[in-house]
């Protein structure tokens, strides 16, 4: 009985022990680039993700069109927060705009409001990044108007190793971020 006893301690310590797996961030510099807006406050609302883009593994998808986490590879942070963080930094950057998360943590409320779709976000076999969806600017102001807008954004990954997907995935993210700030 003794035996089983440390046997069975053992074999616990060894599956809780698991893989260690690397953890990757997203690049958080902001644009150089400057576009001009006349909304002062910008509320970045939602970011809706697919379901595979949600997962902690960083995920691309193989020559047979699966979706497939690398190996000891996960995300550093939540994919929605982290994106939505991203584009609240890029936005503020390029606009010079006062920029934050729902909920908006000023007074009144902000003169645009931001809500992203986001339809495939995903590095294929071939390395390239594609960041499709649609996104919505809600204004309240008169001499502006509330849009809807469809995005299909590349970027190309170098190789499948973790880095270089992480790398693909801001380069298709600050692409957004220039291609939202235009239309706000």
């Amino acid at each position: 009985m003794r035996k089983f006893s440390i046997l069975a301690f053992f074999l616990l310590l060894v599956g809780c022990m698991g893989e260690q797996r690397d953890r990757f961030l997203i690049d958080a510099n902001s644009l150089e680039a400057k576009v001009p807006t006349d909304a002062r406050t910008i509320s970045v609302l939602k970011i809706s993700l697919p379901t595979y883009a949600t997962e902690a593994g960083i995920l691309i998808q193989n020559e047979t069109g699966a979706i497939v986490s690398l190996p000891k590879a996960d995300w550093a942070d939540d994919t929605e927060r982290a994106m939505r963080l991203f584009l609240v930094r890029n936005l503020a950057s390029i606009t010079g705009a006062e920029v934050a998360s729902d909920p908006w943590p000023l007074g009144g409320i902000p003169e645009a409001e931001i809500r992203i779709d986001i339809e495939q976000m995903l590095v294929n076999n071939s390395n390239t990044m594609r960041l499709s969806g649609q996104f919505s600017i809600r204004r309240d102001v008169v001499r502006t108007r509330s849009r809807i807008r469809q995005f299909d954004i590349t970027s190309k990954a170098r190789s499948s190793n973790p880095e270089d997907v992480v790398g693909a995935h801001s380069s298709a993210w600050q692409e957004l971020a220039r291609t939202i700030a235009k239309a706000i």
